[in-house]
Protein backbone atom coordinates (compact mmCIF):
# COMPACT_ATOMS: atom_id res chain seq x y z
CA UNK A 1 0.00 0.00 0.00
CA UNK A 2 1.40 3.39 -0.96
CA UNK A 3 2.02 6.01 1.69
CA UNK A 4 -0.75 8.26 0.26
CA UNK A 5 -3.30 5.45 0.34
CA UNK A 6 -2.13 4.47 3.79
CA UNK A 7 -2.65 8.04 5.05
CA UNK A 8 -6.13 8.20 3.50
CA UNK A 9 -7.06 4.85 5.08
CA UNK A 10 -5.83 5.90 8.49
CA UNK A 11 -7.71 9.22 8.31
CA UNK A 12 -10.94 7.48 7.28
CA UNK A 13 -10.48 4.76 9.91
CA UNK A 14 -9.79 7.35 12.62
CA UNK A 15 -12.88 9.34 11.62
CA UNK A 16 -15.04 6.24 11.61
CA UNK A 17 -13.69 5.10 14.97
CA UNK A 18 -14.28 8.54 16.46
CA UNK A 19 -17.81 8.52 15.05
CA UNK A 20 -18.48 5.10 16.60
CA UNK A 21 -17.07 6.18 19.95
CA UNK A 22 -19.20 9.33 19.96
CA UNK A 23 -22.25 7.32 18.97
CA UNK A 24 -21.63 4.82 21.78
CA UNK A 25 -21.24 7.65 24.27
CA UNK A 26 -24.43 9.33 23.04
CA UNK A 27 -26.25 6.01 23.12
CA UNK A 28 -25.03 5.34 26.66
CA UNK A 29 -26.06 8.83 27.81
CA UNK A 30 -29.46 8.35 26.17
CA UNK A 31 -29.89 4.99 27.90
CA UNK A 32 -28.95 6.45 31.27
CA UNK A 33 -31.38 9.36 30.77
CA UNK A 34 -34.14 6.98 29.69
CA UNK A 35 -33.60 4.70 32.72
CA UNK A 36 -33.59 7.73 35.03
CA UNK A 37 -36.82 9.05 33.48
CA UNK A 38 -38.49 5.64 33.71
CA UNK A 39 -37.46 5.22 37.36
CA UNK A 40 -38.74 8.70 38.19
CA UNK A 41 -42.08 8.00 36.48
CA UNK A 42 -42.54 4.72 38.36
CA UNK A 43 -41.56 6.29 41.69
CA UNK A 44 -43.86 9.29 41.15
CA UNK A 45 -46.70 6.97 40.20
CA UNK A 46 -46.26 4.90 43.37
CA UNK A 47 -46.14 7.98 45.57
CA UNK A 48 -49.26 9.37 43.89
CA UNK A 49 -51.14 6.11 44.39
CA UNK A 50 -50.12 6.01 48.03
CA UNK A 51 -51.44 9.52 48.61
CA UNK A 52 -54.70 8.72 46.86
CA UNK A 53 -55.10 5.56 48.93
CA UNK A 54 -54.56 7.43 52.18
CA UNK A 55 -56.85 10.36 51.48
CA UNK A 56 -59.65 8.75 49.50
CA UNK A 57 -59.84 5.07 50.47
CA UNK A 58 -58.91 5.06 54.11
CA UNK A 59 -59.25 8.37 55.86
CA UNK A 60 -62.29 10.12 54.41
CA UNK A 61 -64.76 7.25 54.78
CA UNK A 62 -65.91 8.44 58.21
CA UNK A 63 -69.70 8.14 57.91
CA UNK A 64 -70.07 5.02 60.03
CA UNK A 65 -67.63 6.24 62.70
CA UNK A 66 -69.16 9.70 63.19
CA UNK A 67 -72.83 8.74 63.12
CA UNK A 68 -75.10 9.43 66.05
CA UNK A 69 -78.42 8.09 67.28
CA UNK A 70 -80.19 7.60 70.60
CA UNK A 71 -78.44 4.28 71.30
CA UNK A 72 -75.00 5.81 70.75
CA UNK A 73 -75.81 9.02 72.65
CA UNK A 74 -76.88 6.95 75.66
CA UNK A 75 -73.34 5.58 75.98
CA UNK A 76 -71.65 8.86 75.05
CA UNK A 77 -73.21 10.31 78.21
CA UNK A 78 -71.87 7.40 80.26
CA UNK A 79 -68.31 7.65 78.94
CA UNK A 80 -68.24 11.42 79.29
CA UNK A 81 -68.90 11.04 83.01
CA UNK A 82 -66.43 8.27 83.82
CA UNK A 83 -62.70 8.04 83.04
CA UNK A 84 -62.72 4.68 81.25
CA UNK A 85 -61.83 6.03 77.80
CA UNK A 86 -59.05 8.27 79.11
CA UNK A 87 -57.60 5.49 81.26
CA UNK A 88 -57.41 3.16 78.25
CA UNK A 89 -55.89 5.81 75.98
CA UNK A 90 -53.33 6.74 78.64
CA UNK A 91 -52.27 3.10 78.85
CA UNK A 92 -52.02 2.81 75.07
CA UNK A 93 -49.88 5.96 74.91
CA UNK A 94 -47.56 5.09 77.80
CA UNK A 95 -46.82 1.66 76.26
CA UNK A 96 -46.74 2.93 72.67
CA UNK A 97 -49.19 0.26 71.50
CA UNK A 98 -50.86 2.35 68.81
CA UNK A 99 -47.73 2.91 66.72
CA UNK A 100 -47.61 -0.82 66.03
CA UNK A 101 -51.38 -1.36 65.79
CA UNK A 102 -51.86 1.43 63.24
CA UNK A 103 -48.96 0.09 61.18
CA UNK A 104 -50.51 -3.39 61.04
CA UNK A 105 -54.03 -2.13 60.35
CA UNK A 106 -52.77 0.13 57.57
CA UNK A 107 -51.09 -2.89 55.98
CA UNK A 108 -54.45 -4.69 55.93
CA UNK A 109 -56.27 -1.58 54.65
CA UNK A 110 -58.52 -1.47 57.70
CA UNK A 111 -60.24 1.69 58.96
CA UNK A 112 -57.93 3.30 61.54
CA UNK A 113 -60.82 3.58 64.01
CA UNK A 114 -60.68 -0.18 64.47
CA UNK A 115 -57.26 0.21 66.09
CA UNK A 116 -59.16 1.44 69.16
CA UNK A 117 -61.29 -1.68 69.59
CA UNK A 118 -59.18 -2.71 72.64
CA UNK A 119 -60.74 0.24 74.52
CA UNK A 120 -63.90 -1.83 74.58
CA UNK A 121 -62.34 -5.29 74.66
CA UNK A 122 -59.61 -4.98 77.28
CA UNK A 123 -58.79 -1.32 77.95
CA UNK A 124 -55.47 -2.08 76.19
CA UNK A 125 -54.53 -4.65 78.84
CA UNK A 126 -52.60 -7.44 77.12
CA UNK A 127 -53.13 -9.70 80.14
CA UNK A 128 -56.92 -9.24 80.26
CA UNK A 129 -58.81 -12.44 81.03
CA UNK A 130 -62.61 -12.66 80.90
CA UNK A 131 -62.70 -16.40 81.45
CA UNK A 132 -63.76 -17.36 77.94
CA UNK A 133 -61.35 -14.98 76.16
CA UNK A 134 -57.89 -13.56 76.81
CA UNK A 135 -55.50 -10.83 75.74
CA UNK A 136 -55.74 -7.33 74.40
CA UNK A 137 -58.07 -8.44 71.58
CA UNK A 138 -59.99 -10.96 73.71
CA UNK A 139 -59.65 -14.02 71.50
CA UNK A 140 -61.39 -17.23 72.45
CA UNK A 141 -59.26 -20.37 72.13
CA UNK A 142 -61.01 -21.50 68.95
CA UNK A 143 -60.71 -18.16 67.13
CA UNK A 144 -57.12 -17.72 68.28
CA UNK A 145 -56.14 -21.08 66.80
CA UNK A 146 -58.03 -20.29 63.56
CA UNK A 147 -55.89 -17.18 63.12
CA UNK A 148 -52.49 -18.67 63.86
CA UNK A 149 -52.10 -18.15 67.58
CA UNK A 150 -50.67 -20.97 69.67
CA UNK A 151 -52.82 -21.72 72.70
CA UNK A 152 -51.56 -24.54 74.88
CA UNK A 153 -50.69 -25.46 78.45
CA UNK A 154 -47.12 -24.24 77.84
CA UNK A 155 -47.80 -20.94 76.05
CA UNK A 156 -50.65 -18.67 75.05
CA UNK A 157 -50.04 -16.30 72.13
CA UNK A 158 -53.19 -14.37 73.00
CA UNK A 159 -51.06 -12.69 75.67
CA UNK A 160 -48.45 -11.69 73.10
CA UNK A 161 -50.03 -8.40 72.04
CA UNK A 162 -48.01 -8.06 68.83
CA UNK A 163 -48.91 -11.54 67.56
CA UNK A 164 -52.50 -11.04 68.69
CA UNK A 165 -52.67 -7.69 66.86
CA UNK A 166 -51.64 -9.32 63.60
CA UNK A 167 -54.29 -12.02 64.08
CA UNK A 168 -56.94 -9.42 65.01
CA UNK A 169 -56.17 -7.48 61.83
CA UNK A 170 -56.58 -10.60 59.69
CA UNK A 171 -59.80 -11.52 61.48
CA UNK A 172 -61.27 -8.02 61.09
CA UNK A 173 -60.25 -7.96 57.43
CA UNK A 174 -62.12 -11.22 56.81
CA UNK A 175 -65.15 -10.00 58.78
CA UNK A 176 -65.18 -6.78 56.72
CA UNK A 177 -65.14 -8.74 53.48
CA UNK A 178 -67.75 -11.22 54.73
CA UNK A 179 -70.18 -8.41 55.58
CA UNK A 180 -69.35 -6.25 52.52
CA UNK A 181 -67.53 -3.63 54.62
CA UNK A 182 -70.62 -2.96 56.70
CA UNK A 183 -68.60 -2.30 59.84
CA UNK A 184 -71.55 -2.32 62.23
CA UNK A 185 -72.27 -5.91 61.17
CA UNK A 186 -68.57 -6.84 61.12
CA UNK A 187 -68.07 -5.51 64.66
CA UNK A 188 -71.17 -7.34 65.87
CA UNK A 189 -69.68 -10.45 64.24
CA UNK A 190 -66.44 -9.89 66.15
CA UNK A 191 -68.43 -10.00 69.37
CA UNK A 192 -71.19 -12.49 68.67
CA UNK A 193 -69.58 -14.56 65.92
CA UNK A 194 -70.05 -14.22 62.15
CA UNK A 195 -72.26 -17.31 61.87
CA UNK A 196 -74.62 -15.97 64.54
CA UNK A 197 -74.85 -12.62 62.72
CA UNK A 198 -75.51 -14.21 59.34
CA UNK A 199 -78.27 -16.32 60.85
CA UNK A 200 -79.92 -13.25 62.39
CA UNK A 201 -79.67 -11.33 59.11
CA UNK A 202 -81.36 -14.19 57.22
CA UNK A 203 -84.01 -14.75 59.88
CA UNK A 204 -84.90 -11.07 60.34
CA UNK A 205 -84.50 -10.10 56.69
CA UNK A 206 -82.40 -6.97 57.16
CA UNK A 207 -78.73 -5.99 56.96
CA UNK A 208 -79.33 -2.80 58.91
CA UNK A 209 -77.63 -3.36 62.25
CA UNK A 210 -79.83 -0.78 63.98
CA UNK A 211 -82.97 -2.74 63.03
CA UNK A 212 -81.68 -6.15 64.12
CA UNK A 213 -82.78 -7.66 67.45
CA UNK A 214 -79.75 -9.40 68.91
CA UNK A 215 -78.69 -10.81 72.26
CA UNK A 216 -77.93 -8.04 74.74
CA UNK A 217 -74.11 -8.06 74.66
CA UNK A 218 -73.95 -7.94 70.87
CA UNK A 219 -76.82 -5.44 70.69
CA UNK A 220 -74.86 -3.03 72.90
CA UNK A 221 -71.39 -3.77 71.50
CA UNK A 222 -71.51 -1.51 68.44
CA UNK A 223 -73.15 1.58 70.04
CA UNK A 224 -70.71 1.28 72.96
CA UNK A 225 -67.70 1.24 70.65
CA UNK A 226 -68.97 4.13 68.52
CA UNK A 227 -69.67 6.10 71.70
CA UNK A 228 -66.16 5.39 73.00
CA UNK A 229 -64.39 6.63 69.88
CA UNK A 230 -66.68 9.67 69.77
CA UNK A 231 -65.68 10.60 73.32
CA UNK A 232 -62.02 9.82 72.59
CA UNK A 233 -61.96 11.92 69.43
CA UNK A 234 -63.81 14.93 70.90
CA UNK A 235 -62.54 15.00 74.51
CA UNK A 236 -59.04 13.53 74.26
CA UNK A 237 -57.78 14.23 70.72
CA UNK A 238 -54.12 14.36 71.80
CA UNK A 239 -54.48 10.80 73.12
CA UNK A 240 -56.84 9.54 70.42
CA UNK A 241 -54.57 10.50 67.54
CA UNK A 242 -51.36 9.56 69.33
CA UNK A 243 -49.40 7.20 67.11
CA UNK A 244 -51.88 7.57 64.23
CA UNK A 245 -50.77 8.16 60.61
CA UNK A 246 -50.39 11.87 59.82
CA UNK A 247 -52.91 11.83 56.98
CA UNK A 248 -55.57 10.53 59.35
CA UNK A 249 -54.73 13.13 62.01
CA UNK A 250 -55.23 15.87 59.39
CA UNK A 251 -58.54 14.41 58.23
CA UNK A 252 -59.79 13.94 61.80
Amino acid sequence: MSSDRQNIFLRNFSSSLLFLILNCKLSLIFKIQFIFFLSWAVLFGCVSKKKIFKSERLYQNNGVWKQSNSRIVKYVKVYKKNKHVKTCLDRAKSRRYLYYIHKVFYKYELPPELAYLPILESCFDYKADSGSARGMWQFTKATAKDYGLDVSFISDDRLNWRKATDSAARYLKILGERFDNNWELALAGYNGGPNYMEKQIRTQGTRNFWKLKLRKETQEYVPKFLAMISVARNRYPELYFHGAPRAWVKSG
